[in-house]
């Protein structure tokens, strides 16, 4: 594993350079409806419900419908997920019930919420003059759904057979569920007992390179002085034996607030990775689901299926006090310790795949609206809704990432969204 500044900033999702000449697109639309002499039919009703069964369309274009709505929905989800994320954090600081509700409206929503968390965290801090915080992310992996993929990419005329699906994960790896023995690594879903590598924050036992409470004996350090198997009422660096609270960069054995992995498990009752002796059930895919065979048209609309499903793993956050700690900088503390996760996640994991899907597709319905013309009013009416959402929401994505930047920004003791803190990245 390696060794990193990561950045808490925001990572612009570039469409700004495809939305222009994509909207124009819409005039075109719209003179299938004015040679008629009527305006463009309404689509709304089938973009809210997702069902395009009895539009009058080739199965092609009801494809890009389809996963531009599904698209959609989900850039609206993941923007009410970080308002809750946000508002969380806001509510355990004590934060009135109006400053810290919205909601979502193209990630105006979320700016509201988290910009006014974001400047409650710097004013604590700033309060809080002779202590500050070490924060340490290790950034999330997100999974695509093979089975959501497969049938995708069947439905496109392109299917996948099993033994492509491994070559087909660029830039990642498969996992999934495993009855037999995992042949890999197994990950156990954050909350649960862990013996192995902790993500984030540890109870129970560390091994090593230790930071925080310890009920038990402390090996290493005390409050930055020689401690050699005695008991802490401080801060604890090294090795703790019992009821150990904080960062753990050895084995953890206790409970786990991010994920926990254990190396070379033969039975695993979490997610197992690497291989297992037989097929794998509900696979998922940490890179790019990237087939050679299917289209360009197809990889775009599946893409976007996929990113509406996307699950991320919870990233680990390790903060620590550094210098004093008084009764507001312990509660920010343990505020960010349950929200900021959640934050995180949305806004380097979710919301990058987002992106990512986002770009692929309008840059295929720019294609598809060109000779929408010929189609029909109906489905020039959705081939509209379908171009001026998706921009929309792809716009939006921008806004949440700044949204959450401003928050993690504002604990690291930085400008808002632009603050460094210290982090590692998986390998």
């Amino acid at each position: 594993m390696t060794q990193k500044r990561w950045k808490i900033a925001a990572m612009p999702i570039v469409v700004a350079a495809m939305a222009s000449p994509l909207l124009a697109n819409c005039s075109a639309l719209n003179s299938v409806a004015g040679a008629a002499g009527i305006e463009s039919p309404d689509c709304s009703g089938e973009f809210k419900s997702g069902d395009f069964s009895a539009l009058k369309a080739n199965a092609d274009l009801k494809g890009f419908f389809d996963a531009s709505a599904k698209f959609n929905h989900a850039v609206m989800k993941m923007e009410a997920d970080l308002i809750l994320s946000c508002g969380e954090l806001g509510k355990a600081l004590g934060m009135k019930g109006d400053e810290i509700k919205a909601e979502p409206d193209g990630g105006k929503g979320a700016k509201k919420v988290c910009e006014a968390v974001a400047a409650k965290v710097g004013g604590i801090l700033k309060a809080s003059a002779k202590g500050s915080l070490s924060i340490e992310i290790t950034p999330p992996k997100c999974h695509a759904d093979v089975d959501v993929m497969m049938k995708c990419f069947g439905d496109c005329g392109s299917p996948i057979k099993p033994g492509e699906i491994k070559a087909s994960c660029q830039g990642g790896e498969i996992s999934g569920e495993c009855s037999g023995k995992c042949e890999g690594s197994c990950k156990v879903e954050a909350g649960a007992e862990c013996k192995g590598t902790c993500g984030g924050s540890c109870e129970g036992k560390c091994e090593a390179s230790f930071s925080g409470t310890c009920g038990g004996k402390c090996d290493g350090t005390c409050d930055g002085k020689s401690s050699k198997g005695a008991a802490c009422k401080g801060k604890c660096e090294g090795k703790c034996d019992a009821q150990a609270k904080g960062s753990c960069g050895g084995t953890c054995e206790g409970k786990c607030d991010a994920s926990c992995e254990v190396k070379g498990a033969a039975e695993c009752k979490g997610e197992c990775s690497g291989g297992c002796s037989v097929e794998m059930k509900a696979p998922k895919c940490s890179g790019e689901f990237k087939p050679p065979s299917v289209s360009v048209q197809c990889q775009a609309k599946c893409g976007a299926a996929a990113a509406a499903s996307l699950t991320c793993d919870p990233p680990g956050v390790k903060i620590a006090i550094k210098g004093e700690a008084n009764a507001d900088l312990q509660g920010l503390v343990t505020g960010l310790q349950a929200a900021l996760p959640k934050i995180v996640k949305i806004q380097i994991g979710t919301a990058k795949a987002l992106g990512t899907a986002g770009v692929g597709l309008v840059t295929q319905l720019k294609g598809a609206a060109t000779g929408i013309t010929s189609a029909g009013i109906k489905a020039a009416g959705c081939m509209k809704e379908a171009v001026e959402g998706t921009v929309s929401a792809s716009a939006s994505i921008d806004i949440n990432v700044k949204a959450s930047a401003s928050v993690g920004g504002a604990a690291s003791g930085g400008a808002s969204g632009g603050a460094s803190g210290g982090g590692k990245t998986a390998p």
